[in-house]
Parts: structure tokens; C-alpha cells; sequence
């Protein structure tokens, strides 16, 4: 995959640190100033999912730390 971050240069290093961290980067470009007096720039990125990638552990639908509860016999369930 391909990104494109703009920013200063300063939000554009913090952002490829915490993209780093997520996904594989094989390559980043140099910082391009934008034209005219700006202070943005841009940086491309190429990147790639991690290699090995551990399956995502689902979440248990009830609590299993409190016991499950009936509900009252006074209430009437609606058809």
C-alpha cells in the first residue's frame, strides 16, 4: 500500500512512528515541501500488513465474573 502524510515535519515523524508500529514500512520517502511560503510538507510511505499477524481474540457475549440472572417473574414479556 501507498500513504501520503502531510504536516510539518515534526507531525509527519510522529505519525511514520505510530504507522511503524502498526504496519511494516519497506520504504519512506524524503520530506517534499509544499509550495510557496507553507511550512506543510508531505512524506510517501510504502507499507505492507505484518508478516505474521495474531488473530483478534473475540469477545465473550456475557460476563463470566457474575452468574446470569432470570428475570423477574412479576414482569410480563410482551408478544
Amino acid at each position: 500500500m501507498r500513504i501520503r502524510i502531510e504536516g510539518t515535519e515534526t507531525e509527519i515523524a510522529a505519525a511514520v512512528e505510530r504507522i511503524a508500529a502498526v504496519l511494516e514500512v519497506q520504504e519512506a520517502s524524503r520530506f517534499y515541501a509544499n509550495r510557496g511560503s507553507s511550512v506543510l510538507g508531505r512524506v510517501y510511505l510504502t507499507v505492507a500488513a505484518p508478516p505474521s499477524t495474531p488473530p483478534m481474540k473475540q469477545a465473550q457475549s456475557e460476563r463470566e465474573d457474575q452468574p446470569r440472572r432470570l428475570p423477574r417473574a412479576d414482569r410480563k414479556e410482551i408478544d
